[in-house]
């Protein structure tokens, strides 16, 4: 039996593909998930101070949350424990090799 967790994705054919839809106008439904997040961060009653938000495209959030931090969506996320207030995944989880490790380094890194 081998403990090595199996590759469900093709990290080098999914840029490939991320790439070539940059290219074309085909955010709106990532636009309309970020318009629909910051209505529900209105309602929230607190305010985020170290936001890192995973995603593949920073471009669609540049001035929609100051100082937030930018992270690639890669197996391994580059966040230290206990370094953030709010870890936002920008439809990117269903991509990752290991959805539940992310979410644990996810858990790992909010205080």
């Amino acid at each position: 039996m081998s403990s090595e967790r199996p590759t469900l994705f093709d990290r080098a054919a999914l840029l490939r593909n991320r790439a070539r839809a940059q290219r074309s106008p085909v955010d709106f439904l990532r636009l309309e998930a970020i318009a629909d997040l910051e209505e529900r961060l209105i309602e929230v009653n607190r305010t985020f101070t170290d936001v890192v938000i995973v995603t593949p495209r920073p471009d669609l959030w540049k001035g929609r949350l100051e100082g937030a931090r930018f992270i690639s969506d890669d197996d391994h996320l580059n966040l230290a424990e206990d370094s953030c207030d709010l870890i936002i995944h920008d439809l990117c989880l269903h991509w990752a090799n290991d959805p539940v490790g992310q979410l644990i380094q996810s858990r790992r890194a909010l205080r």
